[in-house]
């Protein structure tokens, strides 16, 4: 057995050995501290900003509601010989404003999906060409099908309403393609929204390092520049003699 001067000894070589292997890393800790607290103190509200964007958008990304989108296209034509002529452009810039409005979807015979009062033109978005007779009506829902539901009704309203007036404008509106349910959302996207997140952050630390530095310039440029005067050179005593 050990004796019992022995077994108090070990214990306090175990603390010493800790103590001496301890020592440099609590030297490596000081000597890294005050670079450290330096920058913290002239960069940390810059990065302070950046990171809050990038948290700002990776939330938005990850909490944001998903949103689908589906796209139906229709053509305007000459009711004669089927043309794209000036006219066919005019007017399907025309009915690219009317198609969502509440007036021209009742001529629809599919059903819209369920949405709120006046709020048809939150789901559907008709966008046309200067130089082409194409409309695109664009469908956007927090499902796919309702999505394409939205989509496939208002070009079939604006077949229809083009239809009936096709006697006073001269032009019939075509079907060109439905849309059809997409696979995946539209919005959020994950890698955009994490982007102009952080590059609104490096926007504003920006700003703000730039507001900073301009204090900077302001304060030593009111402070007083204290150049020493030299004193003149004393003058010569000179001796007269009689």
């Amino acid at each position: 057995m050990m004796p019992p001067r022995d077994a108090r000894r070990r214990p306090i070589g175990r603390r010493e050995t800790r103590t001496v292997r301890s020592g440099p890393l609590r030297a490596a800790a000081r000597r890294l501290r005050r670079p450290l607290t330096a920058c913290l103190r002239r960069f940390g509200l810059s990065l302070a900003l950046v990171l809050a964007g990038f948290l700002g958008g990776l939330g938005y990304a990850l909490l944001a509601p998903t949103t689908y989108t589906a796209t139906a296209f229709v053509l305007v034509v000459d009711a004669g010989d089927g043309g794209s002529g000036p006219a066919a452009v005019s007017f399907a810039q025309a009915y690219g404003r009317l198609a969502p409005l509440p007036e021209t979807l009742e001529y629809s015979t599919l059903p819209l999906p369920r949405h709120a009062p006046g709020g048809t033109r939150e789901h559907i978005q008709a966008s046309t060409s200067p130089d082409t007779p194409l409309i695109r009506l664009a469908g956007s829902a927090r499902t796919a099908g309702d999505a394409a539901a939205f989509a496939n009704a208002a070009a079939d309203a604006l077949v229809r309403y083009g239809t009936s007036h096709r006697s006073d404008t001269g032009v019939r509106v075509a079907l060109m393609t439905l849309a059809e349910p997409p696979a995946a959302p539209s919005s959020p996207n994950l890698p955009l929204g994490v982007a102009a997140g952080t590059a609104t952050g490096v926007l504003l630390a920006g700003l703000v390092a730039a507001v900073m530095a301009g204090r900077r310039g302001a304060r030593r440029g009111a402070a007083p520049a204290s150049a020493a005067v030299p004193a003149p050179p004393a003058a010569d005593r000179m001796e007269v003699r009689s």
